[in-house]
């Protein structure tokens, strides 16, 4: 299991920006997604390893090979790691509402 304060400090400590946090619970489980954008597809992909490593992911790390939407899913939880331009494009965020942390870097 994931937890949410530590990986959330893991994106903060490797400069990751605009970081948002949501609760997509339905009927059948509570669910989270964190959606936060990085600086360059090569930090992407770092910041990618360093989760992969951690956390001992052994699925394939979907948007890799680009870096510009990097996907992990942990089951009970979704990271997104965004280049700027293209988390702008795509706007994950209106469709949920925060859940208790939002921050933003510049």
């Amino acid at each position: 299991m994931i937890e949410i304060n530590e990986l959330i400090k893991l994106l903060e400590d490797n400069k990751l920006k605009n970081i948002s946090l949501y609760n997509v619970e339905n009927s059948e489980a509570e669910r989270f997604i964190i959606i936060a954008s990085s600086n360059s597809a090569q930090q992407s992909k770092l910041v990618a390893d360093i989760i992969a490593q951690k956390y001992n992911y052994q699925e394939k790390i979907e948007g890799y090979t680009k870096g510009e939407w990097i996907v992990f899913d942990f089951n009970t939880l979704t990271l997104h790691i965004f280049l700027p331009k293209v988390r702008e494009k795509y706007n994950l965020d209106k469709l949920y509402k925060p859940l208790r942390y939002s921050i933003s870097k510049k």
